[in-house]
């Protein structure tokens, strides 16, 4: 009868190890699935900063910035001009402003990652009036 008892005893704790162990293995498997959903949102951040950097860039050193907008894939929706790209939407938005010296054109260039902003970046030029003496 005793060796029964020292049986059980070691398949008790077989038991023991093989529940720590699948602990242990599914907070491993949490940790990683949550590891790379981060990994995947820090990326589409990333590629969205330099995409809209680009963009920015682009608008800044350009004459016709409809055509450049265009060329690149934008659609014109409300008067602001949209693309989706690789999981996230671009949004670049006008705005003219008249001064006595000339025009100030600003284009709003903005990535969201579904509703939320990422980041937004304004690419602003200058075009002088001509000026009489």
């Amino acid at each position: 009868m005793k060796e029964g008892g020292r049986a059980n005893a070691l398949l008790v704790e077989l038991m023991i190890v093989i529940f720590f162990f699948m602990i242990a293995s599914m907070t491993l498997v949490e940790l990683f699935a949550s590891s790379k959903l981060k990994s995947m949102e820090a990326k589409a951040l990333n590629d969205s900063m330099l995409e809209t950097q680009n963009i920015a860039d682009q608008l800044y050193g350009s004459e016709n910035a409809e055509k450049t907008l265009t060329g690149l894939g934008f659609r014109n929706e409300n008067n602001a001009w949209v693309m989706e790209y690789d999981g996230y939407t671009i949004r670049v938005t006008h705005r003219e402003e008249e001064t006595e010296s000339g025009i100030l054109d600003t284009y709003d260039v903005a990535s969201y990652l579904k509703d939320k902003q990422l980041i937004s970046l304004p690419s602003t030029r200058f075009y002088p009036k001509e000026v009489t003496p």
